[in-house]
């Protein structure tokens, strides 16, 4: 039996993450921003992949994969959370895992199962919600046989988008750059090839009237040895930038509600550097828990108890409103299922104004 993995050139390679030419941006009110962060949620947690010990239990492992990932139903969730966005209406929405699901055989694997970013996006554009990609981060792009008699393909990737209307002002986005981090988490499977799984940054500079900032989004490891170097590399590159606000969002993975986890030293770096936590800035009293919902979606009580997905702030001094989505049992899709494992965050803020504009106009 033939059994194989095949993997993209920008898992194995590195490649520099893909970079879409910006678009015009949308104020939400003068000098005021709305930024949403959302993890969406693969609809597996690779458990199965990671116990296989054979190639035949990898490959059993890889048609549950494929087989729970459905059950998540990802389109009706990515129906959701793109409502979500519709009634929030945030200028600039950050989205991690926004994984596309494909069948098929002879590799490479064309069939498209479920594409959450393409979902999200065509339920915005029947909301009557128009989002432009801005940049898209290339994760790994991983080709394994199943059991069904097909192969199955995962691409993952996370991408920002912008809301595309005209108003006073001309808000422009510049500056536009993506890449991947040098440090990376290592896997080795049971088909005897062992990757590396990307993950990245990707950062544009918007001006409103005037007034500058830098918006970053990332989403860095589950591992804290990897994620900690992985903040490093953030806050000296796309956060690297002193003369500027900044923000960085995203899903960190690094518990900000609890300093004796393993992982509380990369979310305080990121505070050690100057940033401050949007949520603690406005919200102290309530704990915040963005993380984790059961894998299959389906539990019927919320099962959040991690607040790990955050806005990080540097410059920025004015919080208006901060608060989560998709974390309330209405918020559930009509199959009864959470649109994610992680809740989504909303902020407003006010950019200040500085001398420093005309250098980056």
């Amino acid at each position: 039996m033939n059994f194989r993995l095949r993997l993209a050139a920008s898992a194995l390679l590195g490649i520099a993450a893909v970079s879409v030419g910006p678009p015009p941006f949308a104020a939400a009110d003068e000098g005021e921003i709305r930024i949403m962060t959302q993890n969406m949620g693969e609809g597996t947690d690779y458990s199965e992949l990671l116990a296989a010990r054979s190639p035949g239990a990898f490959v059993a492992a890889v048609t549950t994969t494929y087989q729970n990932i459905l059950a998540t139903k990802p389109a009706e969730r990515a129906a959701r959370i793109a409502r979500e966005i519709a009634r929030e209406r945030p200028d600039i929405v950050g989205l991690q895992e926004a994984s596309i699901l494909r069948t098929g055989a002879p590799a490479p694997a064309t069939t498209v199962k479920s594409d959450l970013l393409q979902s999200v996006q065509d339920e915005l554009e029947k909301q009557g919600e128009h989002y432009r990609i801005a940049a898209i981060v290339p994760g790994f792009d991983a080709e394994a046989p199943s059991t069904l008699g097909f192969d199955v393909r995962l691409t993952t990737q996370d991408a920002i988008l912008v809301r595309r209307e005209h108003l006073a002002g001309n808000p422009r986005l510049s500056n536009n750059q993506a890449q991947h981090y040098l440090a990376g988490l290592s896997i080795p499977t049971a088909l005897g090839v062992t990757f590396t799984i990307p993950r990245g940054w990707a950062s544009f500079d918007l001006s409103v009237r005037g007034k500058t900032m830098r918006f970053v989004t990332t989403h860095l490891d589950t591992f804290p040895t990897v994620s900690l170097p992985q903040m490093k590399e953030l806050l000296a590159s796309a956060a690297g930038d002193a003369t500027l606000p900044v923000v960085l969002s995203g899903d960190f993975n690094a518990r900000a509600d609890s300093t004796t986890d393993p992982t509380y030293p990369t979310y305080k770096a990121a505070i050690d550097a100057g940033f401050t936590d949007a949520w603690l800035k406005a919200r102290m009293a309530d704990p915040g828990f963005t993380c984790c919902q059961n894998p299959s979606l389906s539990n019927a009580t919320t099962a959040l108890s991690q607040r790990i997905d955050l806005v990080l702030l540097r410059g920025v001094t004015s919080v208006s409103d901060v608060h989560l989505v998709g974390n309330k049992p209405t918020d559930k899709t009509p199959s009864g299922l959470w649109p994610s494992d992680h809740a989504g965050l909303v902020v407003t803020l006010r950019i200040p104004g500085g001398g420093n504009q005309e250098a980056h106009r």
